[in-house]
């Protein structure tokens, strides 16, 4: 008992969210360990250029990423859809790559939060994300580190978790009445803006659900786009919502979600010195914010563990019938890298069980499973809950996240990427200090 009241204690002093991320592994193997990440890192983005590149003739892949350079690129928004296969692998390869040499300039440590932070980038490059509505937002972080005097690599998660903010940029730039010259020149301006008051707003708000949200930027982000759609409709703007996703090319996206979840296993478990050495500890941990398991486990521990739950969520993908239009591909890539970050198979299959749950007994229409699919791989950010205060916690993060996710996007207009990530900060900040109320009466 005493043991518990303690461990109680140290999480309202708020001991995960302000726990310290050390630069340094437990695997000895790779002396040159930041070098080899960057590598390992920078081989996935040239993988993901070729694809693009091989995928469709040069003509097509110019015109394809300039449509999704032009789109609007607020959510639905299907970079297969509006550009095509290969283009949008393209964009994600490019973006990604960018992403990483950005760290290495400013001489980023990689770690957990980091692979979390740079696989969103990417599968959020399959839908909203590109270079030209990316850039402000990395320029405004910077000159944020530049005003406070304090290095860019303290910041530097801000800005990669920050693009969700991207289609803010696009749709002023091409979406709105606005002509072309104003509208980019107004949109990127709007950006770097956004990209100033991002650092400190996160750091406040991740008090407001107290780490049990992963993706608290997200949320951040959401306050800030409910702002920006609200200006814009006091003006006259009607924001559209659109619905772009294709479906043509499941299998092949499917193939490569399947391929690389397998690489990762692999590499993991050679990396790993060939044992599952580290997978009891994290399956331990509960994952609340900030817990980087590429510090406390070892990188081949986190590889295996990132292979273990892509294939589980392409698993739960194919059971629900879904397909693997590039939001889904988004969201399988960004569980991948959320799990250096937090999330384990058994912290989030609650949360997958309590969202199926809740479409299932609402007269929710799941003939087209993607809000469906999509709502419960992103809900995985509320796998700390699960993690943390139980299995049936979990699962019923997992529905009250169902039944919000679905109205916050007209707050926004869908110019959060992160819906589901403005949605799960709602559903902790409720849920938390209620789990704890009843964890004090059973005291």
């Amino acid at each position: 008992m005493e043991k518990t009241i303690n461990s109680t204690a140290k999480h309202r002093k708020g001991e995960f969210m302000t726990r310290r991320i050390i630069h340094k592994t437990k695997d000895q193997s790779y002396p040159d360990f930041q070098a080899f990440l960057y590598r390992l890192i920078a081989a996935y983005c040239i993988i993901l250029m070729l694809i693009g590149i091989v995928s469709d003739p040069s003509i097509d892949l110019i015109k394809g990423m300039f449509r999704i350079f032009t789109s609007p690129s607020n959510l639905i928004t299907d970079y297969f859809e509006v550009g095509s296969f290969g283009s949008a692998f393209l964009n994600s390869g490019i973006l990604t790559m960018a992403s990483l040499l950005l760290l290495w300039i400013k001489k980023v440590r990689l770690n957990g939060p980091m692979i979390a932070a740079l696989f969103t980038v990417s599968g959020f490059s399959f839908f909203g994300k590109d270079i030209f509505n990316s850039v402000p937002i990395f320029l405004g972080v910077s000159i944020y580190a530049r005003l406070v005097r304090k290095p860019y690599s303290q910041f530097s998660l801000a800005a990669l978790f920050g693009s969700t903010l991207s289609p803010v940029i696009s749709y002023i730039a091409f979406g709105s009445n606005l002509p072309w010259p104003a509208g980019i020149i107004i949109g990127y301006l709007v950006g770097i803006f956004i990209g100033m008051i991002l650092p400190p707003l996160s750091s406040s708000f991740l008090q407001f659900h107290r780490g049990f949200s992963l993706y608290n930027v997200g949320f951040t982000s959401g306050i800030i786009a409910m702002m920006a759609a609200s200006i814009m409709r006091l003006f006259g703007e009607e924001i559209d919502t659109p619905r772009l996703i294709a479906r043509q090319y499941s299998t092949e996206a499917g193939i490569f979600l399947c391929s690389l979840s397998i690489a990762l296993l692999l590499v993991g478990f050679v990396v790993n010195n060939r044992s599952l050495k580290g997978m009891k500890s994290i399956i331990a941990s509960p994952g609340v914010l900030v817990t980087d398991f590429v510090t406390e486990d070892g990188l081949g521990a986190t590889l295996i563990n990132m292979g273990i739950m892509g294939l589980l969520m392409i698993a739960f993908v194919i059971l629900l019938g879904g397909t693997f239009s590039g939001p889904i591909v988004g969201a399988v890539l960004t569980v991948i890298g959320f799990s250096a970050f937090g999330c384990h198979i058994k912290n989030s299959l609650p949360i997958l069980a309590g969202v199926v749950f809740a479409a299932f007994v609402s007269p929710m229409d799941t003939s087209d499973p993607v809000t469906l699919i999509m709502s419960a791989l992103f809900g995985t950010s509320l796998a700390p809950i699960a993690g943390y205060y139980g299995i049936l916690s979990g699962i019923a993060a997992g529905f009250l996240h169902m039944t919000l996710v679905s109205n916050v996007t007209y707050l926004h207009g869908g110019l959060n990427l992160y819906n589901n990530g403005f949605s799960c900060g709602f559903v902790a900040a409720c849920m938390v200090p209620f789990l704890d109320m009843m964890i004090d009466i059973k005291e």
